[in-house]
């Protein structure tokens, strides 16, 4: 959370950010944004897909506010609601400020999460006038 913070620095104009948490199915993303935001606000379970859309979660202290996007889970889309769910992670993702991508540390980092990260970093982004 601390670096989290720090790039909200306290000289930036604005002490707002929008970070998406972004991995493959059941690797801890909406436990880690509970954890985050220090309540539960979304449904943990050991069935993949249990988040089907983004859920906001908004962090304050007294000197910034980090509103974190849980995402389904990336895989590859397999019917509609696949097709909608990666859909959902491309928007939260275009839209933020970090992106946080979360892997299981009891697995290797294979082909999927190469290819995840690839296309995160073809993300184009702007800047507004509370960039600096």
């Amino acid at each position: 959370m601390e670096k989290l913070q720090n790039l909200l620095s306290e000289d930036a104009v604005c002490k707002t950010g929008f970070v998406s948490i972004v991995g493959r199915s059941n690797v801890g993303k909406s436990t880690l944004l509970n954890a985050m935001i220090g309540e539960k606000i979304a449904i943990t379970s050991d069935k993949p897909q249990t988040t089907r859309s983004r859920i906001k979660g908004i962090y304050n202290d007294e000197n910034s506010q980090i509103v974190f996007l849980d995402t389904p889970g990336v895989q590859k889309p397999k019917n509609k609601l696949g097709s909608y769910m990666e859909k959902e992670v491309k928007s939260s993702s275009s839209s933020a400020d970090v992106i946080l991508y979360v892997v299981d540390e009891s697995e290797n980092i294979g082909k999927l999460d190469n290819s995840i990260i690839e296309s995160l970093k073809k993300i184009k982004t702007t800047k507004n006038n509370c960039d600096k």
